[in-house]
């Protein structure tokens, strides 16, 4: 494997984990976000928002998977 190829595995793997990083984090504020479109939002709200959660764990588990395989 050339030096460069290594290089930009290493950047992609960098970023990927750093992707993954920032999806955890918001994920982590996911239940305070709820309780305050229940508080203060309607139905469509909530739905659209635990709509949009769903497909961040998705991404979530994709690039974890990703992570594992390249090692």
């Amino acid at each position: 494997m050339s030096n460069k190829t290594t290089k930009n595995d290493q950047a992609n793997s960098t970023k990927e984990q750093e992707a993954y990083k920032v999806l955890q984090d918001w994920v982590k504020s996911v239940p305070d976000t709820i309780r305050q479109i229940e508080a203060e939002g309607d139905e469509k709200q909530l739905t659209e928002y635990k709509e949009q959660v769903k497909l961040v764990l998705k991404k979530l588990e994709q690039i974890k998977f990703e992570l594992e395989n390249e090692k």
